[in-house]
Formats: C-alpha cells, structure tokens, sequence
C-alpha cells in the first residue's frame, strides 16, 4: 500500500520567528510534514484468533479514547550498525511485526458489545484487516533542535507527529477499530519522532511502556522481550456487591456533587498545552519547606501535585469561595494480593481517588502543607484492599456515571497522575540513542484543562536531571499566571 514517494498531505504553519526556541516557549517555526500511504503492519507469524474480554476498569467508559504519545529521539553521529536496517523506519515496521505476536490482541480490533456496552477484542474481520496501521512520514525543512525537541508549548504542532485520521470515537456506534496505531517521522539531522496511539482501555501508562519497551528490544536484536506480556484480564472483573455495599469511602466525608463546580472566566480562549519545567532545587526547597510543617516526609508527587493544584485555581482566577476538587490516579499493581497481578499484566490497573472536594480560599490562603495531608490521607485510604473492592465494584455497576461527571467539569477539577516511574528509560533505544523527550498528547488534539501530568525532564539538559517537568492544559492566560507561580519555586 506505501506509495514509493513521500506526498506532501499537510503543512504546519505557525509565526515565522527564529528557529531557535528556547525551552517552554511556543514552538514557531514552519514546516511541512510529509505523508506516505498508510500501511497495515501484519504479524510475523501466526496469532490466536479468539475474542478477549476486557477488565472492570478497561470498561470505563472514560478510558474509551485514543492516549497520544510523542517519544522523541535526537540523532547521532554514528550510523547504526544494521545495515540491513538503515533508517529507523524500516526497524521499527520489523520490530513492530514480530512485537504483536507477543501482543496479539493489539493486532484484533476493538467491538462494542449490548447490552450493557461492554468492549472486547476480536478478530471476526477480514485477515486482510488484522495488524497495526502504520504511517511513515518525514520533515524536509527543519531539524528537531528547531522544535526544541518537542519541549516547551507544543498544541500548535503536536498532532502533525501523531497518526490521527479519523473523527472522536463515537461510543454509539458498533463498527470496530484497530486500538494501536503508530506514525514515525525523520528529519534531516537524522532524529525522528514515533507517535504512538493507543486505546486506554487496553492499557495503563505502564501497559503502554511495558508494550513500547518490547518494541524497542525487539529492534535492538532481541528473540522475545524482557518481559512476557500477560492477558489475564478477568482477574480484574468483580462481581456487583448487594445494594448495602454500595457506598465507597469519601475520606473528607464531603457530598457536594461534581457537576455543581464553577467554570473560569478564561476557559472560553483557546486552550493550549505545554510542558512545564520545575528544577530540582525548587523541588528540595518545596518538600523540605512542607515536611517542616507537617513533621512528616513528603514526596515530589505529593508536594509538586499541591502546589500545581493551587497554582492552577489561582490561574484560572476562580472565586476563593468557589470549591475545586483534587482527584488523582492510584495504581494497583503492588497493592493487590487477592487477585495478585502477574508480571507481565498491561491491562489498566488504577482507580480514581476519592475526589478532594475544598474551598478555594482554603486552597489558596492556607497552608499548602494541609492540602499535603489530605492528599496523603486519600492516597492511604484508596490503597486499602477494601477500598479498591468496593470502588470497582461500584465501577462495574455504574461504569461511567461518576467519572463522566466530573469530566463534565470545566476547570474546577484537576486530575494528576505520574509518569515517572512507567519504565521508559533512556537507553531503551532503536540503535540511534536514547529518548530525550516523552510528550502526551490530549485525546481530543485541541487541549485539555483538566488533566496534569508529571514527567522526566528533556535528557538534554543534565543541569535539571532531577528535576519533573509538568504537562498541563490551560488557556493563554491563564499559563502565563500558572509560569509565573511555577517560577516561583525557583527563586
């Protein structure tokens, strides 16, 4: 199906400006991304063909959406060794191929099953529609140092490196559909970008990096990965507990509702997404200055997710007598015994904590180390196997009613979760070196005020190695204000 020739398809255009671009600045230089054909990577060798059933939590409805990832590799001086593979295009389709027969149900497609909606893997379709959509793609004008690596305010450029051709999935609709795909864009100084989609109700942030990391093993050589991946998803799926079980703890015993929260004055200006640097000496002064206070130890998530939180409240410029509420991920994957997860699991393993309902005035007049505690308690009481028990149960009875809710939300709710520990290390690489960036991208591609993200600095800049950059979702305003609470903790 590739065409022989690349064909120009887009063009990204924004200010022309230097094409220098120092770190957190919007990228703006122009440039034209050029598209082959889209191919369908097809396994290796044979697969099972038999329909998987999904987890509890893949169920959620919420996590029916694509999870965009840019992995970012800069280049080398040195070609690589296989001569047989000398472009990063050419080993990843291999790679790719002999990967999803490890990792099959990413070959199949994605159904919608009544009565209660449920998902599943199949493979009833045409062999000819088994595999992995591909696209390949270059840049013939600019070089990655011209992106700042994708560092910095990337809304305007991002979805140009992300194989994104068809509409929001349509969650009515029963037609079924590929849950990977992946694009790989070259530039001229020989880096390149893969963007990898994939559908959260088959993954976690881990199950993602479990899957991306076989890919690159596999390209470096390896017979099998590292590490064997494992369906397994019905040790996830509960049971519906009787109605005298249906309530799940709510550690600040608080019962506003969601969907009574406000929405900032700024939120109907465009928003936009950038990755935001905290360095690690602001980070020592933070918890330092908050175990003081609180006569406990308190981690970077803990410390940096507080202060993000009140950071962005008072960005958005809500009314300190409005209520926000603080809503985090928990994993799963050390905290189970009964069903123990196996090594290997990639299904979705979290739970959304009890949401934090407070008064912004408490928020962002009180001490931070109190916004601390509670959080710690939250954390505490949501790893409780009792907790988790009740909370998926609840999950399988009403699926999305909550969650949906609170997504619902324009501003009032912020969602933290943490990548920094998901298992993508930098010298998991293709043959050219190691990533130097790892960007999400927001699954609608126009931006996403509710969600933060903490991530590994850019491996560029050995100054910050202990330091997190922030992924975040606001509107320009708005992030001008957040960087300037964020510098904050540098002076």
């Amino acid at each position: 199906m590739a065409s022989t020739t690349h064909e120009p398809t887009s063009c990204c255009v924004v200010k022309k400006e230097p094409l220098l671009v120092k770190p957190s600045e919007p990228i703006s230089t122009s440039f034209c991304v050029m598209r082959k054909d889209p191919l369908l990577v097809k396994p290796s060798a044979p697969i099972p063909r038999h329909d998987l059933f999904l987890s509890t939590i893949d169920n959620y409805t919420a996590l029916e959406n694509f999870t965009h990832t840019l992995y970012v590799y800069r280049p080398i001086a040195v070609a690589p060794p296989n001569s047989n593979c000398p472009d990063p295009v050419s080993v990843l389709k291999q790679s790719l191929a002999r990967t999803v027969v490890f990792y099959y149900p990413l070959a199949g497609k994605i159904m919608r099953y009544d009565p209660d909606r449920s998902l599943r893997i199949t493979f009833n379709s045409d062999e000819e529609d088994i595999g992995v959509p591909f696209l390949e793609a270059a840049v013939l004008d600019c070089d990655l140092s011209s992106l700042n690596y994708m560092d910095g305010e990337i809304t305007s450029v991002a979805k140009e490196f992300i194989f994104y051709n068809q509409p929001p999935i349509n969650k009515d609709d029963q037609e079924p559909y590929h849950p990977l795909r992946l694009q790989v864009t070259v530039f001229p100084c020989g880096g390149f970008i893969i963007g990898m989609s994939i559908l959260h109700s088959i993954v976690d942030v881990f199950g993602a990096a479990q899957f991306f990391k076989a890919l690159a093993e596999l390209a470096g050589g390896k017979v099998e990965p590292s590490v064997i991946p494992v369906w397994e998803r019905e040790r996830l799926i509960v049971n519906i507990m009787p109605d005298e079980e249906k309530a799940v703890c709510n550690n600040n015993n608080n019962n506003s509702q969601p969907n009574n929260l406000p929405e900032s004055q700024h939120l109907s200006s465009e928003l936009i997404n950038e990755c935001v640097d905290i360095s690690s000496d602001g980070i020592k002064r933070l918890k330092l200055k908050l175990a003081t206070e609180l006569g406990d130890n308190v981690t970077t998530f803990e410390a940096l997710s507080s202060y993000i939180w009140r950071s962005r409240f008072k960005a958005l410029e809500f009314n300190p007598d409005d209520k926000t509420v603080f809503v985090m991920m928990v994993g799963l994957r050390d905290r189970l015994d009964h069903p123990k997860l196996p090594k290997g699991y990639y299904g979705n393993s979290f739970i959304l904590s009890s949401p934090i309902f407070v008064i912004g005035r408490d928020l962002v007049e009180g001490p931070l180390s109190k916004m601390v505690k509670l959080i710690k308690e939250t954390k505490n009481i949501c790893s409780q196997p009792e907790f988790i028990r009740r909370s998926l149960s609840s999950s399988e009875r009403t699926r999305s009613e909550n969650i949906g809710t609170i997504l619902k939300s324009r501003g009032g709710v912020m969602f933290a979760t943490d990548w920094r520990s998901a298992g993508i290390r930098e010298e998991e690489n293709f043959g050219w070196g190691g990533c130097v960036n790892i960007v999400p991208v927001p699954y609608n591609m126009i931006g996403n005020n509710n969600l933060c993200v903490l991530l590994p600095p850019l491996r560029l800049d050995n100054s910050n190695k202990d330091g997190v950059k922030v992924f975040i979702g606001l509107p320009k305003v708005a992030m001008d204000k957040f960087k300037q609470e964020i510098h904050a903790l540098h002076q």
